[in-house]
């Protein structure tokens, strides 16, 4: 299973926030101490950003980390399985698994989230 859709995502809304501040993209690469070719692979999804990384980029554009993620409903593959699961996991299992990261969808409200499933 592939994850350069949620790169490419992650990336894509950088290169929004960092253009919506008007930064080109040399400002903002010297502002992270990262040449401005890290910066373009990494707002084209080529280059996978890391947490420190993502916490740098939201900082030096005035923004919380979570402001640079893509929204939860955002497919990833077009598939609900866009996130690998270890093979070995029973039924239930998996199912509570669903149940923790639908808890965890900001745009469900909790009361509406614990009575999805009954």
């Amino acid at each position: 299973m592939s994850l350069e859709p949620l790169y490419r995502n992650i990336g894509s809304v950088i290169r929004a926030k960092r253009r919506q501040r008007d930064f080109s993209q040399e400002e903002l690469a010297q502002k992270l101490n990262i040449s401005r070719g890290t910066l373009a692979n990494i707002e084209g999804g080529r280059q996978r950003v890391l947490v420190h990384q993502l916490y740098a980029i939201a900082a030096a554009l005035d923004l919380k980390p979570f402001d640079l993620l893509p929204a939860a409903t955002t497919p990833l593959t077009g598939t609900p399985d866009a996130f690998p699961l270890p093979e070995n996991l029973n039924a239930q299992q998996k199912d509570q698994l669903a149940r923790l990261i639908q808890s965890a969808d900001p745009t469900h409200p909790p009361s509406e989230k614990l009575n999805e499933k009954k």
